[in-house]
Parts: C-alpha cells; structure tokens; sequence
C-alpha cells in the first residue's frame, strides 16, 4: 500500500516527466492525475520556431490587400475596357468585400471544428483559382463573379489564420511580434497590389502544407468543438443577413434610395440579424449546444468598443486608399506607394510597443495619425503641389495607423476569447473590419456624386468639381476616424498592456 509520501513522490516524478516533454500541465481533480495540452504551452517559443509558420500566414493578409489594392489601382482603367458606368463602379470593389465579409463567421467556425490547417490550404488555393478567373474576366458580370468568389476564398484564409497564430503560439513576446508581423502583411499587400497574386496564393497553399502544425488531440473539455457540430441556422441567419444589408446599402448608393428594393433588402437584412442574436442568446443560455458567436462576449464593455472602433477605423483607412488613388491617377503623381519602409518599421515597433505601452496610448496614436492623414488630402491643396509636400507626409502616417491599430486590436480580440474560438475570434475581428470595408463605400460614394453634381451645376469646372468630391470623402474620412479617437479616449482608458496577458478567454 503507498502511503502520502509516496503518493506525493510520485506526483513529483509524473509533473517533472510532463514538463521534460514540454508539455502544459493543467489543474488536476484527482492525485496523481496530470492533464495536459499542448507542447507549445509551458515554455516560451523562440523567433526560429514561428517564422516559417507566421510567414505563411502572413501570406493570407498580404494577398488579400494585394486583391483590394490590385483592383483600386486599376479601376479606371477596368471601368473603360468593360464599360462599367461611374454609378456602378462602386460594385468591383464591393463586390469582393461582401463575401469577404459576410462568410468570415461561418469559415472561421468551420476552422475551429473541422481544423484550420485544412480550410486554410483550401482557401488559399481557391483564391489563386480566381485570380486567375479574374484576369481573364471580359464582361462586367463575370468580373463581379469572380470577385465575389476571391472574397469567398479569403473569408477561408483570414479567420483560420489568425486561429493558427492564436491557437499554435502561447501568450507572449513571440506572439506580440507574430501578430505585428501579420498585420504588416496588409501595407505590403497594398504596396504590391500591382503585381499578379495567383502565383503567391499557389506558394501560399503549398507552403501552409509544409509548415502548419498539424491540429492538436482534443482530449480535454475545451477542446471537444467538433462533436457539438455547427450552428447551421445561425450561419445562415447572418451570413444571408449580412450580404443583404451590404447589398442593400451598395444598391440604394448606386441606383437611388428611391426605388423600393434597397429599403426592403435593408428591412429583412436587419430582421435576420436580429433574429440570429436572439438564436444565439437562446442558445448559449438556454441549451448545451455550441453557438456559432458567444453574445455574451459583448456584454464586456471594452471588448464592443474594440470592435466599434475597428468598424470605423476601416471605414476611414480604406476610403482614405480608394480616393487619394482616385486622386493621383488622373494627375499622374509619382511615388505614390512609399509607405512600404514605414509599415515595416512600424511593424516591428508595434510587436516590441505591445508588452511595454499601455494599448490605450498605441491605438490613439494610430488613431491620430490616420487621421491627420485623411486631413491632409481633404485641405484644397492645389493639385501643382509636389508629392512631397502632403501626399508622402500622408501616406506615411496612414501606415503608421494601420499598422498599430490592427495589431493591437487584433491581438486583444483573440486573447479575448478562449483557445478553442481562435479562428472565431479572428472572423470577429475580420467581419467587423470587413464591414467598416464595405459600408462605408456606397456612403462615400454618394457623398462624392452629390458634391460633384453641385459643383458642375454651379458651373465649376470639371476637374475642380472632381476634386471637391474628393476632398468631401476625405472629410468623412476624417470624422470616421476622429470617432475611432474619441472612443479610445473615453472607452479604452485602462486598456492595459495586452502583450502583457498570459491567458486566453481573459478580456484586458
């Protein structure tokens, strides 16, 4: 018979084995009884061990701006081949964005059941398949077709991304610096846009078979996702729910808020989301099934904030890249993309400024800076004036704005939620920023042709009524992010150093 001692001993002995092997020991119910994780849990992860894993998946941000900022870039140039008239322009960039934006929720949870690894390789190859249907796109339907299908592959890529980075590397230095990293893959997304994308979504797909992890057992309660399925209904309630409240708000933009069918696509967008928060309520308090989103997630003041400035800050950032484009094409302004060596300075700052600057002062600094830059494009700058002068200035700052709002927001949106929701957490993130991204548009497109019209009706020349509408999307760019600003301020005082926290599921 062992006695306590023994026992005791033993309980030693099995504890150092586990940590030899660098595994997590959690609590245990019972002596002698030793449960456990992961290997990646109990020690802190080098720089050598999480490169080629963030690099690959830093490819998903990358080539998602790189389809945003391909199709701004050469949007004149796309309208005048296919004949798509100035109303409807607006369509070949949303057209991307809505799916993008209305599928993240569902993706990400599939991500979280059925593995990430999978859904992210599928993904990624799936979005170089329509770059290559895009290229080849010759009449306007198909363009917004195959768009549409690019948004579809990157609802995939995205939220099962930022899983792995929130699922694989333990809270930490490594992880500040992972998240930075990824969210620097968007400037140098829009740096790049130019250039061909199917050949980097191919490598993409190729390397994430190579270098992600594959999914860890599911052996303990927190990680037993997969047998309670898919919330089937409420993926549908929001997914249906949230295409129709951007289509309806693209239509009523472009064709007048007149005709009946935008007001009433609006009308059943708002009843299905409505009715897909009383679902998942219902099912988070009143059932033992698994909810597509935790409502209650919410219910954390600052975390509803997060998300509410991270709407409007992608509202502002990516009117700020489509007009000041807009802007420079037809002038044929040089330099227009040296924000590149900011963002990655930026980049790396934001992962050293995440466990040592209080998260409040970082995002306010963002913040501002984005919209100083919005600023300096809606003065009436005479279009003689060198590049150099505003647009450098402006551009430079738009990066710094990116690249620490993103992933000081992204960041806490992941540790927010517990390890199992990590791609949920990430399709979050993403869908509000993908809604900042979409509704935005038909706004500053109307705000654009209004004062455009004014202007020509008034006599102003055609150039000079161009710039006036311009200037007044800056404007509502500009009071985008000065909302973002005031929200931190008031909202996020003791928002606390987020590289700081150790714990999942924890909210600052």
């Amino acid at each position: 018979m062992i006695n306590g001692d023994e026992l005791q001993r033993v309980d030693v002995s099995i504890e150092n084995a586990v940590r030899e092997k660098g595994i997590l020991e959690e609590a245990a119910t019972e002596p002698g009884v030793v449960k456990v994780a992961t290997r990646f849990s109990e020690r802190e992860v080098t720089i050598r061990q999480v490169a080629p894993l963030v690099i690959v998946l830093t490819g998903s941000t990358f080539i998602t701006k790189i389809a945003v900022r391909a199709v701004i870039i050469i949007l004149p140039e796309i309208s005048r081949d296919l004949n798509i008239p100035e109303a409807r322009q607006q369509w070949v960039v949303s057209s991307y964005s809505l799916t993008s934006g209305s599928f993240l929720l569902l993706l990400g949870k599939l991500g979280d059941v059925y593995g990430r690894k999978l859904l992210f390789i599928l993904g990624a190859a799936f979005a170089a398949a329509t770059c290559v249907g895009t290229a080849f796109s010759l009449v306007e339907v198909c363009l917004y077709v195959m768009r549409a299908l690019h948004g579809l592959a990157s609802a995939a890529t995205i939220p099962t991304a930022i899983g792995i980075i929130g699922h694989t590397i333990p809270p930490g230095r490594m992880k500040n610096y992972s998240f930075a990293f990824y969210s620097g893959g968007a400037p140098m997304g829009q740096v790049l846009g130019n250039l061909m994308v199917s050949g980097a979504a191919l490598t993409i797909a190729v390397g994430a078979i190579l270098v992600v992890p594959k999914e860890p057992p599911r052996g303990n309660e927190e990680d037993t996702v997969r047998a309670l399925g898919v919330d089937w209904a409420g993926a549908f309630l929001f997914t249906a729910g949230l295409l129709l409240l951007l289509v309806g708000l693209s239509e009523g933009a472009s064709s007048g808020w007149k005709k009946a069918s935008g007001t009433t696509t609006v009308v059943m967008s708002g009843c299905m989301l409505i009715a897909f928060v009383l679902l998942e309520h219902y099912l988070e308090m009143k059932t033992t099934r698994e909810p597509l989103m935790r409502v209650s997630t919410f219910s954390n003041t600052q975390f509803s904030i997060a998300m509410a400035i991270i709407t409007l800050f992608s509202g502002g950032f990516t009117n700020f890249l489509l007009y000041t484009n807009l802007l420079y094409v037809p002038h044929s302004f040089p330099c227009r993309n040296n924000s590149f060596d900011d963002s990655i300075l930026t980049t790396v700052c934001s992962g050293y400024l995440l466990s040592h600057v209080n998260s409040n002062y970082i995002v306010s600094f963002g913040l501002s800076s984005a919209m100083i830059a919005n600023f300096l494009f809606a003065a009436p700058i005479p279009p003689s004036t060198s590049y150099f002068a505003f647009g450098l200035p402006a551009m430079a700052l738009a990066a710094f704005g990116a690249d620490t709002v993103y992933p000081c927001l992204g960041l806490f949106t992941t540790q927010s939620l517990p390890r199992k929701d990590q791609s949920v957490a990430g399709a979050m993130f993403q869908t509000m920023a993908s809604i900042g991204r979409a509704m935005p548009l038909p706004i500053a497109s109307a705000i654009r042709q209004s004062v455009e019209s004014k202007e020509l009706r008034e006599g102003t020349a055609q150039t000079q009524a161009f710039l006036s509408g311009l200037r007044a999307v800056e404007w509502f760019c500009v009071g985008c992010m000065a909302a973002s600003l005031a929200l931190t301020i008031i909202g996020l005082r003791n928002f606390g150093k987020i590289g700081m926290s150790k714990k999942l599921g924890v909210s600052t």
